[in-house]
């Protein structure tokens, strides 16, 4: 019983250039019960094949639907029955096609002048249509009711144009009225056809004019007046820098003067100066050594500047459409020349189409609910867009984690949810009151203290959130005589462990008692991990999205999975992460690494915590959500957190070679980096850092293969030799579990 959604009289088919032949007809939008909005059917219906009773009810009913609306609530139920009104058989010239095998459509307005009617012509997808073309419909506007009611109300309020730059005629209603169903993107290689949902190598297909050449080479105008607001941004960055740095610079002339002649340059000092009691008794001066505290401090604030000012830059250069100047501050701060082809590069810039549901919902197959695509395209539509929304995450985030398989079929996939909401409730049950047994005193005292530690963090975890912020029975926010509980957090994890006394401090917020029965469940389910700090930063995201608490616990523990070696007692699998960002860093930016060796920072140890717990501290909800999801694909590497942190150091690599010069002003400057980067900017720099790796490691191992016996004999280990390295490469997440705990395991 299909539901009318669009309904268009007065479109007529021309089989020949005598008027007089031409054929006027209805154009419809239907959609059968249970069917998704991708599978909706474009009908046209020659008047001759129906009845006048039939006749009278589609121009009844496109008085309601043939205006496509502009309210996003309207509702598709007050559509009229099909059922036994249009035979669309019984006429040679009726057509129908699926919008899910339209490749595009061409709108061509009416002339102005009244000379040609509007019309439009459609493209079906080649396989599935070998052969077949439907006939050009065009519009006669001034004989269709819904169109000249519309004309007559827009000329009414002097505007035309239909809240757009185009003249309004009936096939504006037609696209409008699609682009509600499925994505339908403008061509700006050819303006007059328009991409029925269309694949991502589509996207950058028509778009890519839009990029290297709408941006930059419109017209001479555009490109000067662009050069021209660029220049004068950079201008404006660098007097309103400068002039800031002046005042900081009067202020402290002298003192940096003093710091640099005897303690950043005290190597060239004499034995016996040093040993001088007049010059020891100076520097251990309190005054001498708040200077040097002054002196470090600025450094820290000029290495800030320095950052902010080249981000304020990229960020008005994007907004601005400055496509050519950002494009080429990537190429050479990368060092791209000769390395990565124009395709690599853009397919990387490329960030601005984001996976919506509608283009969700018409990957999957309408008969058993099976995706009809390969998951690398989904992946990447994920890694080089994103998803659209929260509610999409929700259904997404299941397949990222490995809850559902992706070959999987829709009863597949009621059936799993149904056997892990059991699971989650038998292993909730475990550690109920009723059902909860010691072996022995020990194990009783670890388990409490389990329950403590999750407690306290519960109770610290992301409490900015509006779910999470108030520690009240209905998370609102409490009445006057309620005394709110500090919902701080914390900011760092090593301070997380302090033995500060919270146990009366009993959980009340539905969501943070949602997140404490997770991870105690986590703690039955595996049982030799247990609780270790960090973990509630991993878990609140993925509550944020899912709000079921079953839903929520699987994917968690599937997240653990990738995330397990780095909680690891022995710290073991952390260290391996390290060590391999280590020696990235030294084949990348061997600069930076020579640098930090210098300043005793070659470990690279501030970058662990931003590694532990994969970004969270350093960015916000919504920002984390987009760098997971695009980590979960593995759709270059399983390790491409480590291109992420690759990329933080090389955006920040001047301000570090420039402006520090020892651990602590180092350690500081990383530490105060929360909220300043962009996360957008940093993975598309972290693509591009892969594919150079990339190239970088088949070219040495091609010339390992190709060199002599004799010029292989030279001593030393090429990096593409490098087993960690050459780990950077796999697709395969790593997985290493906590060993068997025992009674003296430290926890």
């Amino acid at each position: 019983m299909s539901k009318i959604l669009f309904c268009k009289s007065k479109v007529f088919l021309h089989p020949t250039s005598d008027a007089r032949d031409n054929v006027a007809g209805f154009l419809l939008l239907t959609l059968e019960p249970n069917k998704q909005p991708h599978q909706t059917i474009l009908q046209y219906v020659p008047e001759a094949s129906l009845s006048s009773s039939e006749i009278s009810k589609l121009l009844k009913h496109e008085s309601e639907v043939g205006v496509c609306p502009t309210s996003t609530s309207f509702v598709v139920e007050n559509s009229m029955n099909l059922s036994n009104l249009i035979n669309t058989a019984s006429s040679g010239q009726a057509f129908e096609i699926s919008l899910s095998q339209v490749y595009c459509i061409q709108f061509r307005p009416p002339s102005p002048n009244g000379w040609f009617v509007g019309s439009l012509v459609i493209y079906p997808l080649t396989e599935q249509f070998t052969g077949f073309q439907p006939p050009v419909l065009f519009f006669h506007d001034q004989l269709c009711p819904s169109t000249t009611d519309k004309l007559k109300r827009l000329r009414k309020s002097m505007n035309p144009f239909d809240d757009s730059d185009e003249l309004y005629w009936g096939g504006v209603d037609l696209r409008n009225r699609i682009n509600k169903l499925m994505e339908v993107k403008k061509s700006n290689l050819e303006p007059e056809f328009w991409l029925v949902n269309p694949t991502l190598n589509d996207l950058r297909n028509f778009v890519s004019k839009d990029l290297l050449e709408s941006y930059n080479n419109q017209n001479k105008t555009t490109n000067e007046s662009a050069a021209t607001a660029g220049g004068k941004l950079n201008e404006k960055l660098q007097e309103w820098k400068w002039s800031v740095m002046s005042k900081i610079a009067d202020v402290t002339t002298k003192s940096t003067n003093f710091i640099d002649s005897w303690l950043n340059n005290n190597t060239t000092l004499q034995k016996s100066q040093i040993d001088n009691e007049y010059l020891q008794t100076l520097l251990n001066n309190e005054k001498v050594k708040q200077i040097e505290q002054d002196y470090d401090s600025a450094r820290v604030y000029l290495a800030n500047w320095s950052l902010g000012v080249k981000q304020e830059a990229e960020r008005y250069q994007k907004q601005n459409k400055l496509f050519d100047s950002y494009r080429n501050n990537i190429f050479n701060d990368l060092n791209l020349a000769d390395e990565l082809n124009n395709t690599e590069i853009n397919n990387a810039l490329q960030r601005q189409f984001p996976l919506t549901e509608a283009k969700w919902n018409s990957l999957w197959d309408e008969s058993d609910g099976r995706l009809r695509v390969t998951v690398n395209e989904v992946k990447d539509f994920i890694f080089h867009g994103g998803l659209e929304n929260n509610n999409l995450r929700e259904k997404v985030w299941g397949f990222l984690l490995e809850i559902y398989p992706w070959d999987s079929s829709q009863d597949e996939r009621l059936q799993i949810d149904q056997t892990l909401a059991a699971e989650y409730d038998q292993l909730k049950l475990s550690w109920s009151k009723d059902f909860l047994q010691f072996d022995d005193e020990d194990e009783e005292e670890y388990w409490n203290d389990q329950l403590f530690r999750i407690s306290k963090d519960v109770r610290r975890c992301d409490r900015n959130l509006d779910i999470f912020q108030y520690n009240t029975a209905d998370a609102l926010p409490p009445q006057p005589e309620e005394s709110p509980e500090n919902g701080n957090n914390v900011d760092n994890i090593e301070s997380a462990g302090d033995e500060s006394d919270e146990t009366n401090n009993e959980v009340k917020n539905p969501h943070l008692i949602h997140l404490q029965s997770i991870l105690i469940t986590y703690n039955v389910y595996n049982t030799n991990l247990g609780y270790v700090q960090g973990m509630t930063d991993l878990l609140s995201p993925i509550y944020v999205i899912m709000r079921d608490e079953w839903k929520t616990f699987w994917c968690f523990t599937h997240f653990m999975d990738i995330m397990e070696r780095n909680f690891l007692r022995d710290q073991s699998g952390i260290h391996e992460q390290m060590l391999t960002l280590v020696e990235l860093v030294q084949l990348m930016l061997p600069e930076l690494s020579e640098h930090l060796n210098q300043c005793d920072s070659g470990n690279l140890f501030f970058c662990f915590r931003m590694l532990l717990v994969w970004f969270k501290r350093e960015f916000e909800m919504e920002d984390i959500m987009h760098i997971w999801e695009n980590f979960w694909t593995f759709y270059y590497s399983s390790q491409f957190q480590l291109f992420f942190m690759l990329a933080i150091l090389q955006k920040n690599s001047q301000a570090i070679l420039q402006h520090l010069n020892q651990f602590d002003q180092i350690l500081k400057f990383f530490n105060e980096l929360n909220g300043k980067l962009d996360w957008n900017d940093l993975m598309v720099r972290a693509e591009l850092l892969f594919k150079k790796f990339e190239k970088m490691m088949h070219v040495m191992e091609r010339d390992l293969q190709n060199s002599s016996s004799t010029s292989s004999s030279s001593t030393g280990v090429l990096p593409c030799q490098s087993e960690r390295l050459k780990l950077l490469l796999s697709k395969n997440p790593i997985i290493k579990h906590e060993g068997q705990r025992s009674k003296d395991s430290v926890k």
